[in-house]
């Protein structure tokens, strides 16, 4: 019965952001990244990926999978099918970071605590219910670039867990391969070659420093191996050639120091979003230190609650501070992808950290909580959630309820894209001009296709990037296409 409730209640999560998902539509580099109409073998593929590994980004290992995955490899029009594809990943992603997420949660609370479940999900929904990444939903090349990698560093930080934990040699060694895959295809995303090296520092290393010490040293190799293809594979990506040019065309020079002060405060700017502008991230968070103090009816000692914030610190940190200053950033300002970045880490820190406290001050005070106590805290929980949210009217802006608020605009401007990208396929034209009346509202729950009004669209045929525009005219075998608004 409670597990047909979670599966419910992850419906309840999901459902409206595949709705939105559902309304997507091919964009910008996921016409540049498609293979040619007569397909594109492995090794066509891997030398693609080398041109622009030397020309504009070091992120080879995802390209190459990226090319080979991409839907627009059929050369049909895609319609709803590309939302189904993107929905499809979004659902196999997320499947996966709660199964990975469950595991750190169980390290935390206890392999058979009946909170795990509880905690997992409340850490999700804090994720999930506050912002829409429409460069990370409804995009394929935003989602292979930076959702899959997100997924293969939580499946390495919990196989590390298993690794280290496991009383069965079997299972070990299956977290120990899972260890190497997952910082394999994780690290050449450079954003994430800090979170997978020092989580692998802290749980195979600090966590059990003595035991490291003290192993063979067949033992000591084998544990330095997945830490050493992590920084092989990364330093494969932040090194490349494409990087350093890339960082010349933003032509922008800001110095490390105040790409820094940047980075703190658009980490502020974040969290005052979450604490100031949605309540239900507020409420989650009360309820998830209100679980860790039931968790620790043992009174057990708490340990790392300081290591555990560093921890986090330097992963955020190694994920956002390098990419303001490549991007040379010295304005609020950051990509949508790399916004779902920084929220699910986050997330993912101030959850853990919530049930951690709450479990540390049980043992430190001793909260002996009897029915009545239980009773008067999960009332008091329902009045603050009564006030904050429905009393003032935010739940509204609780992610799945403005989706379902938005839903006439997500299908117009659906229609209005699809219709766009049908009218140039169907052309016969080698120089394609769309005319439209009018652009649909912005909103964030949509991503267009990329055509700017008036921009010309006419990138050469045997290109591998191009910096200035996206290569639609490229995938469509169009000279040149061209967008017109007006009346």
């Amino acid at each position: 019965m409670l597990k047909k409730l979670g599966y419910g209640l992850y419906a309840v999560l999901f459902a409206p952001i595949c709705f939105a998902i559902y309304y997507a539509v091919p964009a910008s580099d996921d016409f540049g990244s498609a293979a040619g109409i007569n397909g594109e073998s492995l090794i066509e593929s891997i030398a693609y990926v080398y041109r622009v590994w030397s020309t504009w980004v070091g992120r080879w290992f995802v390209g190459i999978v990226l090319r080979q995955l991409n839907p627009l490899n059929s050369h049909v029009h895609l319609g709803h099918s590309y939302g189904i594809y993107m929905i499809v990943f979004f659902l196999i992603t997320n499947v996966v970071i709660i199964g990975a997420l469950t595991i750190i949660v169980k390290r935390i609370i206890g392999e058979k605590s009946k909170y795990v479940p509880v905690v997992t999900f409340l850490i999700m929904a804090m994720f999930l219910t506050t912002n829409y990444y429409s460069e990370c939903y409804s995009w394929y090349n935003g989602a292979m670039t930076y959702v899959m990698p997100m997924m293969f560093v939580m499946v390495a930080a919990a196989s590390m867990i298993r690794y280290t934990e496991s009383d069965s040699k079997k299972r070990a060694n299956i977290a120990y391969f899972l260890m190497i895959i997952g910082g394999i295809f994780a690290a050449t995303t450079e954003i994430y070659d800090v979170a997978l090296g020092i989580t692998y520092l802290y749980f195979v290393y600090y966590c059990h420093l003595d035991e490291r010490k003290s192993e063979m040293f067949k033992l000591k190799i084998k544990n330095a191996i997945p830490l050493l293809i992590y920084i092989i594979f990364g330093m494969s990506s932040v090194f490349a050639p494409g990087n350093s040019l890339r960082k010349e065309y933003y032509e922008v020079e800001v110095s490390a120091g105040r790409s820094f002060v940047q980075y703190i405060i658009d980490v502020i700017i974040r969290l005052q979003d979450m604490i100031v502008d949605h309540p239900l991230f507020v409420w989650i968070l009360i309820v998830l230190l209100f679980i860790g103090i039931m968790s620790n009816n043992a009174h057990e000692q708490v340990k790392r609650i300081p290591e555990v914030i560093v921890l986090f610190v330097i992963i955020i940190t190694g994920a956002v501070y390098p990419y303001i200053y490549a991007r040379a950033f010295d304005t609020t300002y950051m990509d949508v992808r790399m916004e779902y970045v920084l929220d699910f880490c986050l997330c993912l820190a101030l959850g853990i950290l919530a049930v951690m406290i709450g479990r540390y001050l049980n043992y430190r005070f001793i909260i002996d909580m009897e029915a009545k106590d239980i009773v008067m805290s999960v009332a008091g929980l329902v009045v603050f959630f009564y006030v904050a949210l429905i009393q003032n009217y935010a739940y509204l802006d609780i992610l799945q309820m403005d989706i379902l608020r938005n839903r006439g605009l997500i299908t117009e401007s659906y229609a209005y894209y699809d219709g766009v990208l049908s009218e140039i396929e169907n052309s016969t034209d080698d120089e394609v001009i769309i005319e439209r009346d009018y652009v649909p509202t912005w909103s964030p729950y949509i991503l267009p296709v990329g055509i700017e009004n008036g921009e010309v669209y006419d990138v050469v045929f045997n290109k591998a990037y191009d910096e200035e525009h996206i290569m639609i005219n490229v995938y469509y075998g169009k000279q040149s296409i061209q967008m017109v608004i007006g009346e």
